[in-house]
């Protein structure tokens, strides 16, 4: 999948890491990987940014991220 800069500039970083290695521990279970299928721009916020945000409530919230996946709704490979 081809990631735009401006989101990989913000799900590429050593913050975003972190905070997926948090989650892991916490809830014992990976974040949904970051697609555009599933998080999708928001007004002036990209979609690496809503998936930022999207993590920073779960561990906020004390609470795992749990959705159905559109990631291969419009591919099948």
């Amino acid at each position: 999948m081809y990631v735009a800069r401006c989101d990989i500039k913000i799900v590429n970083t050593t913050e975003v890491r972190k905070m997926l290695e948090e989650y892991k521990k916490k809830f014992g279970e990976s974040f949904i990987s970051f697609n555009y299928g599933d998080f999708q721009r928001q007004g002036d916020k990209c979609a690496g940014q809503v998936y930022k945000e999207t993590l920073e409530k779960a561990l906020q919230d004390d609470k795992p991220y749990h959705i159905v996946s559109h990631r291969y709704d419009v591919f099948d490979h």
